[in-house]
């Protein structure tokens, strides 16, 4: 005996909806192991000739856990991509209770025989702990910008990195609400050639008048996108930031699976200018609560600093 119309109907339905979820899961498996290299370059009227196509690497949001099929893309891309410098802006853990050995081993193996000449830099994201980064250190192959800045000195000219984490509360770390000191006073690690050619000059004290002043171009790591607003204040002349997952999983009508940081809607994703201040956001490298993404592939970011042409007017 045949069901009724109006049954049939809903079993087709339901079946149709089964097909295009699956369907849907693994176009969004698939697009999160799509990780690919994206190049831009950057002008800056501020840049120091010195540092005139100076490329760095920025990667974000790597929540790794273990080395799995992206992690072995990641190295793989990272080994067939020169550069000068690379930065991580935060969350390297798969989420906050991921154990550090299982993120430290996971590191091992996608850094392995990837090295660049000014060396690893880093801070920690919301999923990090700052013995996950006392780790990064103790292990020798990352500078993590923990209340303390590092400064490049090539040829007589500065580029200064700074760092500001977001960490858990009473973490240890630096928070969101010391952008002055991030930018303003702070130890200040001094790095005067190439990674390995000669040593840094120690973290110590020192008051940053004419590093505030805007005498060294300065590179503000930001886990988040946020630091847009109080980083154009203090003249920042770039911020690097992730958190974002460029939301990760896009759905019609604007529509967003992360909705994390305030401006994600404004700031998800790509290049931005506020006044002289340029920031990149990076869509990042890993996945968060479900494995997917969905017209946002993962990234990492290649960004080459140019002198704008008009810099000696």
């Amino acid at each position: 005996m045949l069901w009724p119309r109006k049954h049939r109907r809903l079993v087709s339905a339901a079946i149709g909806v089964v097909v295009l979820s699956a369907a849907f899961l693994l176009y969004g498996y698939w697009e999160a192991g799509q990780l690919r290299v994206v190049e831009r370059e950057l002008f800056f009227e501020g840049l120091p000739p010195a540092f005139d196509g100076f490329r760095i690497i920025h990667l974000t949001d790597l929540h790794t856990s273990g080395f799995g099929r992206v992690e072995r893309k990641l190295r793989r891309l990272l080994r067939e991509t020169p550069a000068d410098l690379l930065v991580v802006t935060g969350d390297f853990k798969g989420h906050l209770f991921t154990p550090d050995e299982l993120v430290h081993a996971s590191l091992d193996r996608i850094f392995e025989s990837v090295s660049y000449p000014w060396g690893f830099v880093a801070i920690p994201g919301n999923h990090d702990t700052t013995s996950l980064c006392y780790g990064l250190a103790d292990r020798g192959r990352f500078t993590c910008l923990l209340r303390t800045s590092l400064l490049l000195e090539w040829q007589g000219q500065r580029l200064l990195l700074l760092g500001l984490a977001t960490t858990r509360p009473n973490d240890g770390g630096r928070g969101e609400h010391e952008i002055y000191e991030a930018t303003w006073v702070g130890g200040v690690t001094v790095r005067g050639a190439p990674w390995g050619l000669l040593p840094d000059t120690p973290a110590r004290p020192r008051i940053c008048d004419e590093l505030a002043d805007g005498k060294a171009f300065r590179v503000l790591l930001a886990h988040t996108p946020d630091a847009i607003e109080a980083a154009k204040a203090a003249g920042i002349d770039l911020v690097l930031a992730g958190d974002t997952h460029g939301g990760q999983v896009w759905l019609p009508f604007n529509a967003v699976l992360l909705f994390k940081p305030r401006l994600i809607r404004t700031h998800a994703r790509g290049h931005f200018t506020e006044g002289r201040t340029q920031m990149y956001v990076s869509p990042g490298v890993g996945t968060l609560g479900i494995g997917i993404r969905f017209l946002c592939p993962p990234e990492v970011s290649v960004l080459t600093l140019r002198r704008a042409r008009d810099a000696s007017r």
